[in-house]
């Protein structure tokens, strides 16, 4: 089997491997002795994996769960999942690779742009994936509608003994660190996967990881989550190690337990608890390549999953990122070995950019005019698809089950897979970029449907047209593409009045489309509807695809 990793969802550690891990690094050991070389980052589609311009084959790879130990088949990997790919003899052969999700547990809350879940503020981007992997999905009595948005989860209500849990979910990611990690916890998600509830006794069933904030008595805060360890097995650097006295402030700790804490989760009894590392930088002068969200900013430097990057190298004229980017960072690993003097930096996801979502028949793929890339026609809109854009197909029943390996669909392959899937319906997420392109974050082959939508900020011109009596459409655009909505179908967040939109707001659209139009009729329901979010919030204007 072999595994595609984007140009911009990749990280390249040259020098000695002292620790693996998706979100914060972990202590798995690598089966050679000599310096080793590491992969990581999120997994865009099947067919390849791709860093710093050299393709890796897992065919002879180990996929091992770093929290476990224990070895996972290679099917279980997913579009979007944070994966540590440990480099084999050969230079294009992967010896192993590590899975280390950030969350497991509950979904407690579900904000426009964020998920709570075990404590912890989990982020949501254009770039998020989600996947449904509950057995109702595919289930021929009472079958569930599968979750492909925060839209589809559930949120925990009530407390205590009366409450009623959300959607059991896992989060993989990247950890947000703050220049003080102390004061500030959170996750960039790139893949939420909702699963069945795993049956009581299921170890590592419910998991916190992220940086420690305050240490008590045999206790530690991770986020918003206080940790009990009066009864865990704590380990540091691979030993064990006295609870009381095993973590810090600042630290990076993964706790997990088979038993769930009380709802909503504020506090945790862990069975095992682990010190992470951030990434393995300890090889002063070594190349390497950093990926993650931008927590801080000052002066000629900025922090990037928790390591500090030394700015004043880069050409001249360099824009330094804003807190929230997500960027791809090349350079060499400093003294002392954490930090990171830079030579290049790319912005692969600009907070502050316009987002937009998209679901519709595709009517046109041409190849773009640089290498692996392509022009995709979506609801009149032309989409860029690039190497970093994450792919899936999720079109047919348990596609979960499949052999990745047998079918790829990769940007290799896009163009004809695509032209040879029996569905041609697309969700397509993407970003603007500096001069207004469409950038495609992902794009997902979903069941054949007539259903067109539209998610995003309201444009400025043509002006709105709102209308009051049913019959008589609103009139607006989104992304250029032009919508016709019944009043009766519109509703707003907050005090607004009921069938009206304003220009700049945050609106999901779906319906059908009728020469060009998305046109919405006068009964709403989940498939013809209007909601308009309010003013996007501040960092942007991502939100979930809620369609």
């Amino acid at each position: 089997m072999k595994i595609r990793f984007g140009g911009g969802a990749a990280v390249l550690l040259l020098g000695l491997l002292a620790a693996c891990g998706g979100g914060g690094g972990s202590t798995a050991a690598s089966p050679q002795a000599q310096p080793q070389a590491l992969a990581s980052g999120a997994i865009t589609a099947f067919g390849s994996v791709f860093v710093g311009g050299v393709e890796y084959s897992t065919t002879q790879a180990r996929v091992l769960d770093d929290d476990s130990g224990a070895t996972l088949a290679a099917g279980a990997l997913q579009v979007g999942q944070v994966v540590d790919v440990v480099h084999g003899v050969g230079s294009s052969e992967a010896a192993e690779l590590h899975v280390d999700p950030l969350a497991r547990g509950y979904v407690d809350a579900i904000g426009a742009t964020t998920l709570t879940v075990m404590g912890q503020t989990v982020g949501l981007t254009s770039a998020t994936a989600f996947s449904d992997h509950r057995a109702c999905v595919t289930a021929t009595t009472n079958p569930c509608t599968a979750v492909t948005s925060a839209a589809g989860l559930t949120a925990t209500t009530g407390s205590g003994s009366s409450a009623v849990p959300g959607s059991y979910v896992t989060v993989d990611g990247y950890l947000y660190a703050a220049a003080t990690p102390a004061t500030s916890a959170a996750i960039v998600a790139t893949l939420v996967s909702v699963h069945d509830v795993p049956a009581a006794g299921s170890a590592g069933a419910f998991k916190a990881e992220g940086y420690v904030s305050a240490v008590g008595a045999s206790t530690v805060t991770i986020g918003a989550l206080a940790v009990d360890l009066s009864t865990a097995t704590c380990r540091v650097n691979g030993a064990a190690s006295a609870c009381a006295t095993a973590f810090s402030v600042g630290n990076i700790v993964s706790a997990w337990a088979a038993a769930a804490p009380a709802l909503p989760a504020t506090s945790f009894s862990a069975t095992a608890a682990r010190l992470r590392s951030s990434l393995a930088l300890e090889t002063p002068g070594a190349s390497v390549e950093v990926e993650g969200s931008v927590s801080s900013v000052g002066g000629a430097s900025f922090v990037v999953r928790g390591i500090s990057v030394d700015a004043s190298a880069l050409p001249g004229g360099t824009a330094l990122p804003s807190v929230g980017d997500i960027v791809e960072v090349a350079g060499t690993v400093g003294g002392g070995g954490t930090t990171v003097v830079a030579s290049s930096l790319t912005i692969v996801h600009a907070a502050s950019s316009r987002n937009y979502a998209f679901e519709g028949v595709a009517t046109q793929v041409a190849a773009a005019s640089t290498g692996q890339s392509y022009l995709l026609t979506l609801l009149g809109e032309s989409i860029t698809v690039t190497a970093s854009t994450r792919l899936a197909d999720r079109s047919t029943p348990n596609w979960d089950e499949h052999d990745p390996a047998t079918n790829p669909f990769n940007i290799t392959t896009f163009a004809t897979y695509l032209a040879a899937s029996a569905s041609q319906t697309l969700v397509v997420q993407t970003q603007t970029d500096a001069s207004g392109r469409q950038i495609a974050q992902s794009v997902t082959i979903v069941p054949a449907s007539t259903v067109a939508a539209v998610q995003g900020p309201v444009d400025a011109t043509p002006p709105v047209v709102n209308s009051s009596v049913s019959g008589t459409p609103t009139t607006f655009s989104v992304a250029g593409i032009a919508i016709s909505a019944d009043p009766a179908a519109i509703s707003s967040r907050g005090a607004r009045t009921l069938g009206t939109v304003t220009a700049g707001d945050a609106v999901v659209v779906v319906g059908s489309d009728v020469a060009g139009t998305i046109t919405v009729g006068a009964t709403r329901s989940a498939s013809n509807k209007v909601s308009d979010l309010g003013a996007p919030e501040q960092g942007g204007d991502d939100m979930p695809r809620s369609f």
